[in-house]
């Protein structure tokens, strides 16, 4: 039986559904922060009044002027748009919600509910995409979201979540998570999570659920002062660096709108999927320290993942987009493909 299953027609017909729905709650979202974040209101100042506005996630003030026709009708305004996307906000959450029933039956519910929750806050908290992005077999999800595919395996199987960090892009802060760095972001989805005490890469919940923080070390990272940490907060993660994750950040970026176990929808930022399976397939080669088990897992993963790359999303590894790689992890592209593509089994 293949290991890779086409998804039927009314099944994707419903994926897209909600993630064209999903897309517009985001920018609603974003509208709802970037233009009526905040507060808008009249304080007295001495003996007259002034419209004042405070943006989101800001503690600035700005006065918008004295009371009068001009600043009373700037603050309707803006009462009545912050309503209307509040308003549009509840509806589409309510649409979304009411579909992940038909979706978890479809079989589309796949991230499992608390990697979906870590990864919704570092999206919540702008670092996705940017600072950060997905590593390891969570990247799968994405992967098969995309390719309008499942995938029948055991090959989706993992207890943690990696996540590569670019220092060289500066961290915007938010929240509580200024203070705190990645374990305060994970303290608020899960207050177990704390840093492991024999690896402070690593933070890890009660139920040893784990977080692993990465960093390239390659040429192009601006240098400071001991190793990548997004905060100065003392029980803050340490990245570490593995020699198969040094030129990634020089890997395009591969992003998808995937469904947790509830049905409901995530964004997952992470590698271009030939990045990924050129990276295990040098790993498979080329780290003699590598756990057996997990070695046949890294392969069987390579080979998966180079076959939805080729066959279901119509990308080639002979694209210009991967010569920021290097020649030894390009040169593995011709093992990855050597045994052409495959149709995939009807669901």
């Amino acid at each position: 039986m293949s290991d890779i299953i086409q998804l039927d027609g009314d099944s994707i017909r419903d994926a897209v559904d909600a993630r064209d729905r999903y897309e517009l709650l985001r920018r609603v979202q974003a509208e709802a922060k970037h233009s009526y974040g905040g507060s808008m209101k009249f304080e007295r100042r001495g003996d007259a009044e002034y419209l004042i506005r405070r943006p989101y996630s800001s503690s600035t003030r700005r006065s918008l002027g004295r009371r009068s026709p001009e600043t009373e009708a700037k603050l309707e305004a803006f009462l009545a748009g912050k309503a209307r996307v509040e308003e549009q906000i509840r509806s589409l959450r309510g649409q979304l919600e009411d579909r992940s029933a038909v979706l978890r039956a479809r079989g589309l519910g796949r991230v499992p509910h608390l990697t979906a929750r870590v990864i919704r806050k570092l999206d919540d908290l702008g670092w996705l995409g940017t600072s950060l992005i997905v590593l390891g077999t969570n990247a799968l999800f994405a992967y098969e979201a995309k390719a309008a595919v499942r995938i029948e395996s055991g090959l989706l199987a993992t207890g943690d979540v990696d996540v590569l960090f670019d220092a060289r892009r500066r961290l915007v802060m938010s929240g509580g998570a200024t203070e705190r760095g990645l374990v305060g972001a994970l303290q608020s989805v899960d207050r177990s999570f704390h840093r492991s005490s024999g690896r402070t890469c690593t933070a890890a919940n009660k139920d040893g659920y784990m977080v692993d923080l990465l960093e390239p070390q390659d040429h192009g990272r601006i240098m400071r002062e001991g190793r990548a940490r997004l905060s100065d907060a003392p029980d803050d993660l340490v990245a570490t660096t593995t020699d198969s994750s040094r030129w990634l950040l020089n890997a395009p970026k591969f992003e998808a709108l995937a469904f947790d176990e509830r049905g409901l929808p995530l964004r997952i930022v992470t590698l271009d999927p030939r990045a990924f399976a050129l990276q295990k397939q040098w790993i498979v080669e080329n780290d003699p320290t590598r756990d057996p088990a997990k070695r046949v897992r890294d392969e069987q993963q390579a080979e998966l993942v180079a076959r939805i790359a080729t066959g279901h999303l119509g990308l080639r590894f002979d694209d210009v987009v991967l010569s920021g790689l290097p020649r030894a992890f390009r040169d593995l592209a011709t093992k990855l493909t050597e045994n052409g593509d495959e149709t995939p089994a009807e669901w």
